[in-house]
């Protein structure tokens, strides 16, 4: 292979991205690869990966890939001077709102410290910040004439408030779902483009048995087996496609029992797997379920990523993988034991 190009696996490695990751930005037409006579996989020249050196570095910024798409497509610079100075306003934003944040901590936290000696709650709570602190949320409260001049700087502290809880990077629509028990026709693939030879083998499967009419749903679950190495490199990907009982399953794809259970959910547009680090993040927090040791390093300790809609897509696709834009993040958990 000469210096102007390079395979999967290298690019993979150099710049830290799946083959997923590489796979999708293809997709949405951000980058293209190319292909040479006689040889199977995908190639990237110097203009590709300076490109996605582009990507990275704005995905960094914490830029959507609707709004990278945008700036790289965009002939002039008009596109990415829009999408930047809307992202300086809306960090603007958040940064006064952590500012009143921590401008009220550190006021509770004096009136802590001049009373010490008394419970939190009845210094917290007692008339004074009882007061504030409704009146901070809009709430009816008697009010004094310059209480009543004080309403309008109140709510503006309130809506800093809330606006800085709404940027916080924590989850609020994480789902406690229940997998059922089923019977499922597994693909694996260890090697460069896992998922998509993986993938490739299901469809194939799910149309030659034409799944979507053998059952009113089909879902498809996937995990890295074993996932990618540190320092970057091949890794393997399985994907399950359920299947009535009776079905049988030809090599290479195996049949297999899914025990189904409890799992925490997040729901994902295909590319955020960034957010597999917040799911887990709301794991480790969570005061009611907690992460059930399952599975080992091999196969992603039994989470999954659940590729929905597999129903529709299977039975709308003639040829070829599917294409998913959603995804369900997985963790296995159980109800913490009360203390």
């Amino acid at each position: 292979m000469d210096q102007d190009f390079a395979t999967v696996t290298q690019v993979s490695r150099a710049l830290g991205l799946s083959t997923r990751m590489l796979r999708y930005y293809e997709e949405l037409g951000l980058v293209q690869s190319r292909r040479r006579e006689g040889y199977a996989y995908r190639l990237y020249d110097q203009e590709a990966l300076r490109r996605l050196r582009q990507i990275i570095i704005l995905r960094k910024l914490r830029l959507p890939l609707r709004d990278i798409q945008r700036i790289l497509e965009d002939p002039s610079s008009q596109a990415a001077i829009q999408v930047f100075q809307q992202k300086i306003a809306g960090l603007d934003v958040e940064r006064e709102a952590l500012k009143t944040v921590r401008i009220i901590l550190s006021e509770l936290l004096q009136a802590l410290k001049g009373n010490y000696w008394l419970p939190a709650e009845k210094v917290l709570l007692d008339d004074t910040q009882l007061s504030g602190l409704m009146g901070m949320a809009g709430l009816a409260v008697d009010l004094t004439p310059l209480d009543l001049q004080n309403r309008q700087k109140e709510r503006k502290t309130m809506d800093d408030l809330n606006r800085a809880e709404q940027n916080q990077s924590k989850l609020t629509n994480v789902r406690i779902v229940h997998l059922p028990a089923s019977t499922v026709a597994a693909a694996h693939f260890i090697g460069p483009d896992p998922e998509d030879h993986s993938g490739q083998m299901i469809a194939d499967f799910a149309r030659a048995n034409r799944l979507w009419e053998t059952s009113s749903s089909v879902r498809l679950y996937g995990f890295n087996h074993p996932n990618p190495p540190p320092e970057g490199g091949e890794y393997g990907y399985e994907f399950w496609v359920t299947i009535p009982d009776d079905m049988e399953v030809p090599a290479p794809l195996e049949k297999k029992h899914f025990p189904g259970g409890t799992y925490a959910a997040h729901c994902i547009q295909m590319g955020n797997f960034h957010e597999w680090d917040w799911l887990f993040r709301w794991a480790y927090e969570s005061k009611e379920w907690e992460i059930k040791g399952s599975g080992t390093p091999e196969d992603m300790f039994g989470c999954l990523e659940e590729h929905l809609n597999y129903y529709d897509h299977i039975r709308d696709t003639v040829e070829g993988e599917p294409e998913t834009m959603q995804l369900d993040l997985l963790i296995p958990v159980k109800p913490k034991k009360k203390s």
